[in-house]
């Protein structure tokens, strides 16, 4: 499995599994059938319809399919959160590698590039770069500054996981309020508690002092009132969040 870690603007560095180029083979491959499926039938109805008013000229039916597919890229990747319906079947979707959303240019570059990547070079390009750059860029990606990530990663900590930071028998939760975060929430604590552990240099020290004071802003607690270090908070606040939710 390979990875690219990405620091949020929270300045938390998370890790990501990087789609393979199969998978974004098959998630492109969706995406065309789909979309050559709905441009056959939708211009089939509209031929009929507006007949007299079609130039059908090898011309316009081939520009029409290739502007109406980047068309189709850049409005569900920009509007659905970097997910087409073929990334979102694959279980993918497209991140920026600053840590910052994806703009619209950013997704325009994408599209624009998949004529070069895929499209007009039978996706030759694509897979040759995604198989061997460092982040798994094809030229779109390079241009966009971005990379394609498994959003239903295959490998992810799991609750048992979890559980194995230390023993909760007889654990008495000490912030309530935990429970309005999220699975996805306590993922990036308990990643940011692994890479300090892993690497104990002063940048993950800095993450996690920061994420432990972000915590304790939204729990809306008073810092000087928490009895414990950033990294002895942060496994306390795993803990309250896996006896007050499981």
């Amino acid at each position: 499995m390979e990875t690219v870690s990405i620091q949020t603007t929270q300045n938390v560095t998370i890790d990501y599994e990087l789609a393979k180029a199969s998978t974004r083979v098959g998630g492109y491959l969706i995406d065309l059938i789909l979309y050559s499926v709905t441009w056959f039938f939708l211009g089939m109805l509209l031929g009929v319809i507006f007949y007299d008013f079609f130039d059908l000229s090898a011309q316009t039916i081939f520009g029409t399919f290739f502007f109406g597919f980047l068309a189709y890229y850049f409005l569900l990747e920009t509007f659905n959160r970097g997910q087409t319906v073929g990334k979102r079947a694959t279980g993918t979707r497209v991140i920026r590698l600053d840590g910052r959303d994806p703009t619209p240019a950013d997704f325009m570059a994408r599209s624009i590039f998949l004529l070069v990547d895929a499209v007009f070079s039978f996706g030759i390009p694509a897979v040759l770069l995604i198989s061997s750059s460092k982040n798994k860029q094809r030229f779109g990606d390079m241009v966009g500054g971005t990379a394609v990530i498994v959003a239903r990663p295959t490998q992810t900590f799991t609750l048992k996981e979890i559980l194995s930071i230390r023993n909760r028998d007889d654990h008495e939760p000490e912030f309530p309020g935990v429970q309005k975060f999220t699975d996805a929430d306590m993922m990036v604590v308990k990643q940011t508690l692994t890479r300090l552990r892993r690497y104990r240099n002063p940048g993950h020290k800095q993450a996690c002092r920061q994420l432990s004071l972000k915590l304790v802003e939204q729990l809306e607690l008073d810092p000087k009132a928490v009895p414990y270090g950033p990294e002895k908070f942060l496994e306390r606040i795993l803990l309250d969040y896996i006896v007050l939710t499981r």
